[in-house]
């Protein structure tokens, strides 16, 4: 059993993309999440849209305190075998679901993720292919990442205490216990660049979650964070300007 989770609120440019790349896959979902924020725009019509097509779609529209509290609302319902996460601005690949579960299938637990290509103003940017041992450094492609439940389970959800990078948090965490990662040659989804990821915030909070973990220490901590730091102050200035 496949399950995938899409956190949303107020995406109604983006969403039928997301939702078509799930809806359309050469393996369907045993079951969609849609976990959204209280949309105000138009949202929830086209997800219940889709829900009068595909009954494996079901909806919880309420006040989360973030994207990562979503997430873990999402994981708490999820019954699958399988579960993937993929965002309301990204979307899969056709075959995406297919080749996740046949490497489930021949593996077992783990967590699985493929290559990610980001878009930039609506045009291929480039392909990302990492490795969870760079992940203090590069961090695997979430949008193409499928974990098995029981992981879950085992080591627990998204650390509330980061509202940006609590991915990060929860990768480093897991890769200092023995659990299997396994990386496919394969496109698995497509990532618009910007949102939350994205800014300033999140930098700073990754730095103290790698310095945390050992990957940084507190020398290099101070500077890379006063780096970042100062590129905000001058990223101020020249919008000023």
């Amino acid at each position: 059993m496949i399950t995938i989770i899409t956190v949303v609120f107020n995406a109604e440019k983006t969403i039928r993309d997301t939702m078509e790349s799930v809806c359309n896959q050469t393996l369907l979902p045993d079951e969609y999440l849609i976990i959204d924020g209280l949309s105000t725009d138009g949202t929830l019509r086209i997800v219940q849209e889709y829900m009068q097509r595909f009954p494996f779609i079901k909806l919880v529209s309420e006040q989360d305190s973030g994207i990562y509290d979503a997430m873990n609302k999402g994981l708490d319902m999820a019954k699958g075998d399988l579960i993937g996460m993929i965002n309301s601005d990204d979307w899969y690949e056709l075959n995406a679901l297919e080749q996740m579960w046949q490497a489930y299938k021949a593996n077992g637990s783990g967590i699985y993720f493929g290559i990610l290509r980001y878009i930039k103003d609506e045009m291929d940017y480039y392909l990302e292919r990492t490795s969870e041992k760079f992940a203090g450094e590069r961090m695997i492609p979430h949008p193409a990442t499928f974990v098995s439940r029981e992981i879950y389970e085992q080591y627990g959800y998204f650390n509330l205490n980061y509202r940006y990078s609590a991915d990060l948090e929860w990768v480093l965490r897991l890769s200092k216990q023995e659990v299997s990662f396994r990386h496919l040659d394969h496109i698995i989804a497509n990532f618009r660049i910007g949102g939350a990821s994205e800014s300033w915030k999140a930098s700073l909070e990754s730095e103290g979650i790698l310095k945390a973990y050992g990957v940084i220490n507190t020398k290099q901590y101070v500077i890379r964070s006063m780096i970042i730091r100062l590129r905000i102050l001058l990223a101020s200035i020249q919008g000023k300007h």
